[in-house]
């Protein structure tokens, strides 16, 4: 972890902003140690990573978090499975939000549930030789997928500043993204207004949210496919979320992705 991940970040207890607990060369990258805040909040640094999830995950999220965990070595290959059952490309698929980058320019920008860190690996696809002008964030409550993550992201010669947190409270400064960046995951959310909300807190006034889903659209609903589907697996029965919006969201779209089996909600402030 380097001091511009650092200065991205804030206490999650209280808000304030947040330091070494001792004194670092600009570049250097710390391992293991802890971040403070003013207040006397401490942080651990595991691995590169800091853990900054306050307040403690419920028990509905601690499930879902647990399998995650379970998983996540073996998570790329398992996802591979809806290529064939759903009749898409996912890696390609993939590289849908690509459209809401700027053709030039700086970029910052987050994926709130990052997991095996798929979304950046296609990021890095696509424009492998610009990967410098974007300042990538992932975030994640499973430990499990982070650890894929980084190992991926290192692999490919990715730079991204990896955090342990909680969509519920985003341990990022306010109006600090251009793209957030959400797939998969929130259907099964305790609190689907205060993860949408956080979202919303941090991109900035000319930013964008993207949201994706499992989701089937009204047509594939009707369709004998989509109801094998959502027979399949109920998530796929799943609405966008519309009703969950804070009332400061903007600009709301809704479209569907992969086939009419995603979801894709994208809103601004």
């Amino acid at each position: 972890m380097k001091e511009p991940h650092l200065s991205a970040l804030k206490c999650p207890e209280c808000g304030k902003k947040l330091k070494f607990d001792r004194d670092i060369l600009l570049d250097e990258n710390i391992e293991t140690g802890q971040i403070v805040c003013e207040r006397g909040h401490s942080w651990s640094i595991i691995d590169s990573i800091p853990s900054l999830v306050y307040p403690p995950i419920s028990e509905k999220d601690a499930k879902w978090i647990k399998e995650y965990d379970e998983m996540a070595e073996s998570y790329d290959e398992q996802i591979k499975y809806y290529d064939e059952w759903l009749d898409i490309d996912m890696m390609r698929e993939r590289e849908q939000f690509l459209m809401f980058l700027p053709i030039e320019g700086p970029s910052r920008i987050i994926d709130v549930s990052i997991g095996t860190a798929a979304n950046f690996v296609a990021l890095h696809s696509h424009f492998k030789n610009q990967m410098g002008r974007f300042n990538l964030h992932g975030m994640d409550l499973s430990t499990g997928m982070l650890k894929v993550a980084k190992r991926k992201i290192r692999e490919l010669g990715i730079d991204i500043c990896l955090t342990h947190g909680s969509v519920f409270n985003i341990p990022y400064q306010s109006n600090f993204f251009d793209i957030v960046l959400h797939t998969g995951g929130i259907n099964t959310f305790s609190d689907i207004h205060g993860a949408l909300s956080e979202m919303l807190r941090i991109v900035r006034a000319s930013g964008v949210v993207i949201v994706v889903d499992e989701g089937l659209s009204p047509r594939m609903k009707n369709t004998e496919k989509g109801k094998e589907i959502i027979k399949t697996n109920s998530l796929f029965a799943a609405r966008p979320p519309l009703e969950f919006l804070p009332e400061k969201a903007r600009n709301v779209e809704v479209s569907y992705v992969m086939n009419d089996t995603f979801y894709q909600m994208v809103f601004t402030k």
